[in-house]
């Protein structure tokens, strides 16, 4: 009797040591993943706000100086134009509504699915055009170094013009599933976020 009740006592000790050691992971882990969530809210509470400010402030400068009366004529203006606008527009699309919801809690695009549509088409889209303009940019610097006569008048602002609205159409057209594959997706009982539906063939 004496043997059989110090092995129950020895195996309730052992589940308890193992039930401890259990609990003890649990909570380092938790503490590690509470110190990851805090450090992402730091960063875009802090970083977010700089990132909207140095985007802004460039682009404007950017748009000022190739919106002047010398460089207006000159395609490769341009598309550098519509390239600022495009980069300028990304910030406040994209950047300003993460920084909101991770580093201030202001979930305004889980909580209505029009705007949560339309933040991610609209982030689709910029994120397109933006390097759309700038390889067009380059291509006009292409034809207006060519050696051929004919293929330098083809750097026009006409073309320019012809390009960046085809462009914007194009993409818009090309991302428009945004529109209506995107829905607010419900990861856990108190975490919501706006991305693709996930699609059953």
């Amino acid at each position: 009797m004496k043997r059989k009740y110090r092995k129950s006592s020895f195996k309730n000790k052992r589940l308890k040591q193992q039930q401890q050691q259990q609990i003890l992971k649990m909570s380092s882990s938790i503490d590690f993943i509470a110190s990851l969530i805090s450090i992402q809210t730091n960063l875009y509470r802090i970083g977010g706000p700089i990132i909207i400010i140095i985007g802004t402030t460039s682009s404007i400068i950017s748009l000022i100086v190739f919106c002047k009366k010398v460089l207006r004529k000159n395609p490769c203006s341009v598309y550098f134009v519509a390239f600022n606008v495009i980069n300028f527009l990304y910030v406040y699309a994209s950047i300003l509504p993460t920084s909101l919801s991770l580093g201030y809690a202001f979930h305004f695009v889980t909580e209505n699915l029009p705007i949560c549509r339309l933040i991610i088409y609209t982030t689709f889209l910029f994120d397109c055009l933006s390097p759309f303009y700038l390889i067009m940019a380059s291509v006009d610097r292409i034809l207006i170094t060519s050696s051929n006569v004919s293929v330098r008048q083809r750097s026009t602002c006409r073309l320019a013009y012809k390009c960046i609205i085809g462009g914007a159409l194009f993409w818009m057209l090309f991302q428009s599933h945004a529109l209506v594959w995107t829905n607010i997706l419900q990861v856990e009982s108190n975490y919501l976020y706006c991305y693709f539906s996930p699609v059953s063939c």
